[in-house]
């Protein structure tokens, strides 16, 4: 073999052990299917079409629920695509992490400097008059935050009003696997809604 084919077989074997190296060490290229850390407003906003409205927060129901008020004009908002367990105010006997979750959205909302809503693209409202939106605690979208501590489970999935639905289950499978919140009780939740009576 001359000189000359042994250094072109050096110079070629080396550059596949570089190729190979590169391949182990480099830092994987970033998965477009990721979820990102969290869902922003500004997502929202270009997903949608809509526009953030600040309101000003002045209490929480339960988890799932506030009042708020916008021109003056107090209004309640039913968060979109998230169910939390029940408050039962008229019977006094609140479900398992009902208070968790009124306290949670509350504490939230209390201590954020500014407070937005988001509508979807479809309804607006629902047939007891409450706004359907996204509601932002300054950047964090409460519903997030809620499915992320297992405190809330993706429910009420309607046509328009969608457009995180993926985003939102895929949070809650996390919390799910992790046994968060109401998923730390087996079947506490089911097709129809949350079931106290299995929790002991």
């Amino acid at each position: 073999m001359k000189m000359k084919d042994v250094k072109s077989l050096i110079s070629g074997g080396a550059i596949l052990i570089g190729i190979v190296l590169y391949m182990i060490f480099a830092d994987p290229p970033p998965d477009k299917d990721a979820l990102p850390d969290h869902i922003t407003i500004e997502q929202v906003e270009q997903a949608t079409g809509k526009e953030r409205i600040e309101v000003d927060f002045i209490q929480a129901y339960d988890g799932d629920t506030a009042q708020i008020k916008v021109d003056g004009k107090k209004e309640k908002v039913r968060f979109l695509m998230v169910d939390t367990p029940e408050m039962n105010y008229q019977k006094g006997d609140p479900m398992p992490l009902a208070e968790d979750g009124k306290y949670f959205t509350k504490k939230l909302l209390m201590e954020a400097r500014h407070v937005y809503v988001v509508f979807d693209e479809g309804k607006e409202t629902d047939h007891y008059d409450r706004w359907l939106a996204y509601i932002f605690a300054d950047d964090k979208l409460v519903q997030e935050e809620l499915l992320k501590e297992g405190l809330a489970a993706v429910r009420f999935v309607n046509p328009g009003n969608d457009t995180f639905e993926s985003e939102f289950k895929a949070i809650e499978q996390k919390a799910q696997d992790a046994n968060k919140g109401v998923w730390k009780y087996d079947n506490y939740l089911q097709r129809d809604g949350f079931h106290p009576e299995v929790v002991q």
